[in-house]
This record gives structure tokens, sequence and C-alpha cells, in this order.
């Protein structure tokens, strides 16, 4: 399949869901393209006099990295971090980026959540899957012959979202701590504003997913139960 993960910061895809997409690595024969909307230039409260245009090109930087170990790619619409907004503009490149990787599926943030950043992108990639497949949205890729799956990560902490699918990614943790640490900023970041590093969130998020699900770590999904996003079958790994 050609898989799309669409995240508002460049760190969302990591946390939430990289142990799937490295569960679809294993697999073979996949491709993977990581789609953040804000360019992420306000995650630097370990130093907040640094200029917004070094914290984003550093965040790029570690975003793109981790894509590359997928085998992947990163792109970025570079909103200003929290302040995302739904726009044509913003609905038409987000369309057109989910027409050129021909996506079968489509991961994004859930719509409820702790950051409106996260609420507005996954409104984006709700409205963007279905006009992906629709001829009469002109973007620079012809449209998609049938609108993807989509499916809803899990919010942070959890809070005010239960998943109704859960994969199990305890045989690729480790590797998924690996690249989680290749977020080098967002590492001291996440330690320095929520008091844990981005290891230590997911490692509770995942175990707690895991105490669910019956396995060591999982992470937690949701279909988007809406026509024409929701098809018949799993195709969660």
């Amino acid at each position: 399949m050609n898989i799309v993960s669409i995240g508002a910061h460049q760190d969302d895809i990591e946390v939430q869901c990289l142990g799937t997409l490295l569960r679809y690595q294993k697999q073979g024969g996949h491709t993977f393209t990581n789609i953040v909307i804000s360019n992420g230039d306000k995650g630097a409260q370990y130093d907040h006099k640094m200029p917004y245009e070094e914290i984003a090109r550093i965040r790029a930087g570690e975003a793109a990295s981790v894509a590359a170990a997928l085998g992947g790619r990163y792109m970025c619409l570079n909103q200003s971090d929290e302040y995302i907004r739904d726009t044509d503009e913003a609905r038409n490149w987000l369309v057109d980026a989910i027409r050129e990787a021909k996506a079968d599926l489509v991961f994004t943030l859930p719509p409820v959540d702790y950051n409106t950043d996260h609420m507005v992108t996954s409104q984006l990639a709700f409205h963007a899957t279905m006009l992906a497949a629709v001829k009469t949205i002109f973007t620079a890729h012809d449209a998609l012959p049938k609108t993807p799956s989509l499916y809803y990560m899990d919010a942070i902490a959890g809070i005010d979202w239960q998943p109704t699918h859960y994969v199990d990614i305890t045989g690729v943790w480790e590797r998924k701590c690996e690249l989680v640490c290749l977020h080098k900023s967002q590492m001291e970041n996440s330690l320095k504003w929520g008091g844990l590093d981005l290891v230590k969130f997911a490692q509770i998020s995942n175990a707690f997913r895991g105490l669910q699900s019956g396995v060591e770590y999982a992470e937690g999904f949701k279909p988007c139960q809406a026509y024409p996003r929701f098809h018949a079958g799993n195709v969660l790994p």
C-alpha cells in the first residue's frame, strides 16, 4: 500500500504511529509519506531565544531523517506552529500531496486532542482525503480512483479518546525508540515543557494501550466511520 501519515508537528507521527509504520516496513512492499502541516517553529522551550527559522530548520531535518529511515519521504506545508488554519490553500495543498503519494491508507490525528493544531489538522485530513478522489477539484496531480481509508491515531495521553483497533508494536519497540530519538531537539523540548522526554512519553502511552489489548506495547487507532473513507476489512498490520 501507499501509506500517508499526516501530523500537525514534526514529532506527532513518530510518537503516535511510528511503531505501526515499522510493522508495515517489516512486511515490505509499502511506500511511506509523512506529511506535517506546521513548520514547528515554536518548539524550543529549552531555548526560547532561538530564532523561529532555526527551530523550523532543525525540526525539518529531524523529521526527514525519520522518514528516510522508513525508506519514505517527508513533506511540510510550512504553516506557522500553533496557528494552523483550515484554508483553501491548505486543503488544496494537502489534496495534491495525497494524490501525489497515490494514497491507499491515511493516518491522521484524532478530531479531539489537547492542541487546536492537532484538531485542525484532523479536520484538514478528513476533508482532503475525500477531495483527493473528487475529479472537479483540480491540482497538479490527477484525482485518485478511490477515497483512501482514513484512520485516526491516538490522542495525546489518551484523554477523551478510546481506540477501537490496536497494533502490537512490542517487536519493533526498540527500533521505535531509536527513531524517536532522532528528534533530538524535541527530546529536550518535551522534557522541558512537559517533564517527560518523547521516549518516556511514548513508553507510558504505548504500555497503557498494550495493557488494554493484552500485549506489552501497542498503538491505538480508530477508523473514520464516514462515507466514503470507511472500507470493509482491516488494513492494519
